[in-house]
C-alpha cells in the first residue's frame, strides 16, 4: 500500500481531532474568522468537508475532486469574505494537514522521513489546487453578485426616477441599493446623452459627493447627495466650471419620494435659459418662467406670436431691442434706470420702448398687453435654447 494512503486513512480515523485543531489556529491567526465573519460551526464543517477529498488523494494518482473547495470559494464569496483570507485559511489547514501527517508517522513508525520528504510534494500540490479552484471559483461568483447588484441598483434607480417606487419599505430598499440615505440633500441633474462626466466627478468626490448616474436614450441622468456642509451654489459652481455640454439641475429637495417631480424639473431646467452665458441651469421657480418652460411647444408659438415682428429684425437689432425690454422689465419699467444700466441716453430708451409697441403691436402701458409681453420674454429663453 503507497505510503500517502497509509497516512491518510490513519488521519480519516481521527478526522475531527485533526479539524479542531485546524479550526482553532485559523480563528486565532485570522482577524476575519476570529470575530465571527464565518460562525465557527461553518467553517468547522467546511474543514472536514474539504479535509476528505484531500486525504483520499494522498496515495491515489487519480485527480483530486475540487467540487467541495470550488463550493466554498463560492459561497466565501457570498459571504462577502475577504478572498486573501480565504486562502490564507486555507494553507494554514494544510499546515497543520502536513504537520498532523508528520506527527503520525513518527508516532506510529509506518513510514520513513526520507518517504515523508517524497510525500511533501504531493501534500503542496494537493495545496496548491485547493487555493487555485477556491480562488476561481470566488472570483467568479464575485463577478456574477456584482453583475446582480448593478442590476438591481439600475433598476431601483430607473423606478425612483419614474416614480414607480413610492411605499416607504421599497424606498428605503432603494436608498440602500444605491447607497444614499432616505432622507438629506439631493439634487437630479440632467444633461445630454453622450456627455462625459469624469471631471465633474473628480470634483464632486473632492466635495464627498458620489454621484449616481443613469444612462437614458436622450440623456444622461443624476441623482447627488449633498452632505450637511456642501452649498448648493458650490455644488452648481463645480458642474458650471466643467460642463462642456448643457445641464439641467434641480431644486434640493429632502426625500427620495420627491425625486421623479425633482427629475421632471432637471429636464425643465434644461430647456430654459435663464443664464445666457451659462452652461448649467437650475429649474427656475418663478411661476410664469415655470408655466412657459413646462410646455417648450406652445412656448414658441407664444413667443412667434407676440415678438414675431422684433424678431423679424436683424440680429443685432432684435437682441438690442430684447434686451432693452428685460432690463426696463427688471427696473419696474423705469426709463432712467434702464438706461443708466444700458449706458445709454434715457431718450434713447424711450424711443427703443415705442419701437417695440409699434414692432409687437403691444402696448406697455396696458396691463394685458404687457403681461403678454412679459410672459413671450420668458417663452423666448425656451425658444432660443
Amino acid at each position: 500500500m503507497h505510503a500517502g494512503d497509509t497516512l491518510g486513512r490513519q488521519l480519516l480515523d481521527q478526522l475531527d481531532d485533526v479539524v479542531e485543531v485546524m479550526c482553532r489556529r485559523v480563528q486565532q491567526e485570522l482577524p476575519y474568522y476570529s470575530v465571527g465573519g464565518v460562525p465557527a460551526d461553518v467553517v468547522r464543517r467546511s474543514a472536514h468537508d474539504n479535509l476528505l477529498p484531500v486525504l483520499r488523494s494522498l496515495g491515489d494518482s487519480t485527480p483530486l475532486d475540487l467540487t467541495t473547495a470550488s463550493a466554498t470559494g463560492a459561497r466565501r464569496a457570498e459571504q462577502d469574505a475577504p478572498l486573501p483570507e480565504v486562502l490564507r485559511a486555507f494553507r494554514i489547514g494544510f499546515e497543520c494537514l502536513w504537520q498532523e501527517l508528520v506527527r503520525t508517522a513518527r508516532a506510529t513508525g509506518t513510514v520513513s522521513d526520507t518517504t515523508l520528504v517524497d510525500l511533501a510534494t504531493t501534500v503542496w500540490r494537493l495545496a496548491g489546487e485547493c487555493t487555485d479552484a477556491i480562488a476561481i471559483a470566488y472570483r467568479a461568483s464575485s463577478t456574477r453578485l456584482a453583475v446582480q447588484q448593478e442590476h438591481r441598483r439600475l433598476s431601483m434607480l430607473d423606478a425612483l426616477f419614474q416614480g414607480t417606487v413610492s411605499d416607504p419599505t421599497t424606498l428605503w430598499e432603494a436608498a440602500g441599493a444605491l447607497g444614499v440615505p432616505l432622507t438629506g440633500r439631493f439634487l437630479i441633474v440632467i444633461t445630454v446623452s453622450g456627455h462625459t462626466t469624469e471631471e465633474a466627478d473628480a470634483r464632486l468626490l473632492r466635495r464627498g459627493i458620489r454621484p449616481i448616474w443613469r444612462w437614458q436614450p436622450d440623456a444622461l441622468t443624476g441623482l447627488l447627495h449633498l452632505g450637511a456642509s456642501v452649498a448648493e451654489t458650490t455644488v452648481l459652481a463645480d458642474l458650471e466650471a466643467v460642463a462642456t455640454a448643457d445641464m439641467g439641475v434641480s431644486g434640493l429637495f429632502d426625500h427620495l419620494r420627491d425625486a421623479p417631480g425633482s427629475v421632471h424639473d432637471a429636464r425643465i431646467a434644461l430647456t430654459t435659459l435663464s443664464h445666457l452665458d451659462h452652461k448649467v441651469v437650475q429649474r427656475d421657480t418663478a411661476p410664469l418662467a415655470m408655466l412657459v418652460s413646462a410646455a417648450p411647444a406652445e412656448a414658441e408659438r407664444v413667443a412667434t406670436t407676440v415678438l414675431g415682428g422684433l424678431l423679424a429684425l436683424k440680429n443685432h437689432e432684435s437682441a438690442m431691442l430684447v434686451r432693452t425690454l428685460r432690463v426696463w422689465c427688471a427696473n419696474d419699467g423705469s426709463p432712467e434706470r434702464t438706461a443708466a444700466q444700458l449706458h445709454c441716453h434715457t431718450n434713447t430708451i424711450r424711443y427703443r420702448l415705442k419701437r417695440i409697441e409699434t414692432l409687437t403691436e403691444r402696448s406697455l402701458r396696458h396691463p394685458h398687453d404687457l403681461a403678454e409681453l412679459v410672459t413671450a420674454l420668458n417663452a423666448l429663453r425656451v425658444v432660443d435654447r
